[in-house]
C-alpha cells in the first residue's frame, strides 16, 4: 500500500508538471544540442537549499558526462542569483526562454528517488530538452568506483565550477565573525514549534527543555575537545539559539533562521541567514554535527564542510 501511494503520488507530481508545461507548448525545437535544465520553479516542493544543490551538482555532472548543456531555472521562492551567481560556466536561464515540444522535450521528476540511475534515464531519451526535478546527490551512483573522498573532491569542484557568491551576499559575508572556530550545528525542525517543515511533531513545553539540556550537555563535551577555537552554535531553531544566548557562553551567528519549502517569502533579506550560516560553516575549522533523541538529520553541515574542504564529525 506504502509503495502504490508512493506512485500515485508521483504520477499526480507529473500531472501537475504536464498541466504547467502544456502552457508553454511549441511546435518546433530550435536546439540542435542536448540541454539539461533543473527547475526549483515552485510548481512542486524542493527541499531546502543543500536538497536542492545535490539536485544541481548532480545533473551537472551528467551534463559534463554527456557533454550537453547546462542550465539552472531557480526562481522559487528568490532568484537564486540574488546570493549565488555563475562562475566558470554561465548557466543562467530565464523563464520564459523555456518551452515544451511535444516530441523533444522530456520532464523528469526525482525528488526523494534515491534508488534512480540518472544516467540511464538522460541516455534513454532522445529529447533535446530534458526538464530536471531532483533534489538527490546521485554522485555516489554516478561514480560507484570512487571512494567518499574522491567523490567530495568531485562535489567540491563542481560547485565551485558552478557558484561563486554574488555582490550582495558577498557584502553580508565579510561582516560575519573572524577567527578560528569550530560550528556545531543541530537541527530541530518543527520540535521546538519554530516553524512547521515536512516535519509536524512538537514537544511539551518539558520535554523541549530536557531535550535542550541534553544536547547543551553533549556540546560542553566537544567543546572541551577544542580549547583553542571558538565554539559557535548554527541550528533552525530560533528557540534553541536564545537558550544559547541566554544560559551559555557560546557563540551564535546574528540572524533568525528560516526554512525554504513550504515559503513563499521572496524576500532576500528573509533568506540571507540560510546562507550567510552556509558559508559561515565552509569557512571553520571543524564542523560537528549533534543528533540527540528526536532530533533529525541534516545534510547542511555536511555539505558546506564538503565544500569548505573542512573536517566533519557527525
Amino acid at each position: 500500500m506504502k509503495e502504490i501511494k508512493k506512485k500515485l503520488a508521483k504520477y499526480y507530481k507529473y500531472l501537475i508538471l504536464y498541466k504547467y508545461y502544456i502552457k508553454k507548448i511549441s511546435f518546433s525545437e530550435k536546439s540542435q544540442r542536448k540541454k539539461i535544465i533543473v527547475c526549483f520553479d515552485g510548481n512542486v516542493p524542493h527541499g531546502g537549499l543543500v536538497d536542492r544543490l545535490k539536485g544541481i551538482v548532480s545533473f551537472y555532472e551528467i551534463s559534463k558526462l554527456i557533454h550537453s548543456d547546462f542550465k539552472i531555472l531557480f526562481d522559487h521562492p528568490f532568484e537564486l542569483e540574488s546570493f549565488l551567481i555563475p562562475n566558470v560556466i554561465n548557466w543562467k536561464i530565464n523563464k520564459t526562454e523555456i518551452k515544451y515540444t511535444i516530441f523533444s522535450t522530456k520532464i523528469i521528476y526525482l525528488i526523494n528517488e534515491f534508488n534512480t540511475n540518472p544516467l540511464d534515464l538522460i541516455k534513454k531519451t532522445k529529447a533535446k530538452t530534458i526538464l530536471i526535478y531532483c533534489n538527490v546527490d546521485y554522485l555516489p551512483i554516478l561514480y560507484k568506483e570512487k571512494n567518499g573522498l574522491e567523490i567530495n573532491a568531485i562535489w567540491r569542484k563542481s560547485y565551485l565550477e558552478l557558484f561563486k557568491p554574488s555582490d550582495y551576499l558577498l557584502s553580508n559575508i565579510v561582516n560575519l565573525p573572524k577567527g578560528k572556530r569550530i560550528v556545531i550545528h543541530t537541527r530541530f525542525t518543527s520540535l521546538m514549534g519554530d516553524f512547521k517543515d515536512t516535519t509536524k511533531i512538537e514537544l511539551k513545553n518539558q520535554e523541549k527543555y530536557i531535550l535542550i539540556e541534553k544536547v547543551v550537555s553533549k556540546i560542553e563535551e566537544i567543546s572541551k575537545e577544542y580549547p583553542e577555537l571558538i565554539k559557535y552554535i548554527l541550528s533552525d531553531s530560533e528557540m534553541f539559539l536564545n537558550y544559547i544566548r541566554a544560559n551559555t557562553i557560546y557563540e551564535t551567528v546574528d540572524g533568525v533562521p528560516y526554512h525554504l519549502e513550504n515559503n513563499n517569502n521572496r524576500s532576500k533579506e528573509y533568506h540571507l541567514k540560510t546562507f550567510l550560516d552556509f558559508y559561515f560553516i565552509i569557512e571553520s575549522d571543524t564542523v560537528y554535527f549533534v543528533k540527540i533523541d528526536q532530533m533529525y538529520n541534516s545534510n547542511f553541515s555536511k555539505y558546506a564542510s564538503i565544500i569548505g574542504n573542512t573536517k566533519f564529525i557527525s
